[in-house]
């Protein structure tokens, strides 16, 4: 432990003592009294700047890759999904939907509620993402409450589901979706996806479809990620395009 004294000698001399020998850091001469700091010198918990920089290095190669373990880490928590795309969204992997040419099944990753576009080409191949985010949207499926619509004669003229999760359109890929509302529906019926968040569902031999074509079309332009004003049917479990809304545009 160093001590701190002040006083005049025209030289410092010093003796080893029992926790070693204490090494002048200053001193001046006797005609100008100076402060001097001596320190203890101990061999024991001495470190040398060779011995410093070997240390590093033995710790420096377990720090660097911390930014790479993170990246690792937040790409095994992403989830992949298919989100329901207009095609002007370029979404770099995508898959095109029969007799479409606006609409596609987009892939991305989700994370905390998050979705990022896949990067092209793809860390999995397309059949491996598709069954990933069908199963996924198999869970946001069970979450869903379905809203019967009726006419003033108490006719079931639509169904509405919505969700926040922003890949809730890819419900319409899961397994036995149309089948679940057959009972009110009919056996087939048609699908519109607005926007991310809202599926409607239509019978197929509805009489007042026309008179949703507007209200549609105003939530697809007025949504801040709208989809499509198109309208699908189920042929083989896969979407079809049979109808646009807005067939000029």
């Amino acid at each position: 432990m160093g001590c701190w004294n002040l006083g005049a000698l025209s030289y410092v001399r010093f003796t080893p003592c029992n926790r070693g020998e204490a090494v002048p850091v200053m001193a001046q001469y006797s005609n100008s009294p100076a402060l001097r700091h001596f320190t203890p010198k101990n061999s024991r918990t001495r470190t040398t700047t060779r011995t410093r920089t070997k240390r590093r290095s033995r710790i420096a190669p377990f720090i660097l890759p911390i930014p790479l373990f993170l990246a690792v880490s937040a790409t095994a928590l992403a989830e992949p999904v298919i989100i329901l795309d207009p095609y002007f969204y370029r979404t770099p992997v995508s898959e095109a939907i029969d007799g479409s040419s606006k609409t596609v099944l987009g892939y991305y990753d989700e994370t905390d509620g998050k979705v990022t576009p896949l990067p092209a080409p793809p860390r999995l191949a397309i059949p491996e993402l598709h069954t990933l985010a069908v199963a996924y949207a198999q869970s946001i499926l069970k979450q869903t409450s379905p809203k019967i619509i009726r006419d003033r004669q108490g006719v079931i003229v639509a169904i509405r589901i919505e969700g926040q999760d922003p890949a809730f359109s890819s419900v319409l890929l899961t397994p036995g979706f149309v089948e679940r509302f057959a009972d009110l529906l009919g056996k087939d019926c048609l699908v519109c996806v607005p926007n991310r968040q809202t599926v409607f569902l239509f019978p197929r031999l509805g009489s007042n479809m026309e008179k949703f074509s507007i209200p549609l079309r105003g939530i697809y332009h007025n949504s801040v990620w709208p989809v499509s004003t198109e309208l699908f049917e189920w042929r083989g479990g896969a979407l079809h395009s049979v109808r646009d809304f807005e067939p000029n545009l």
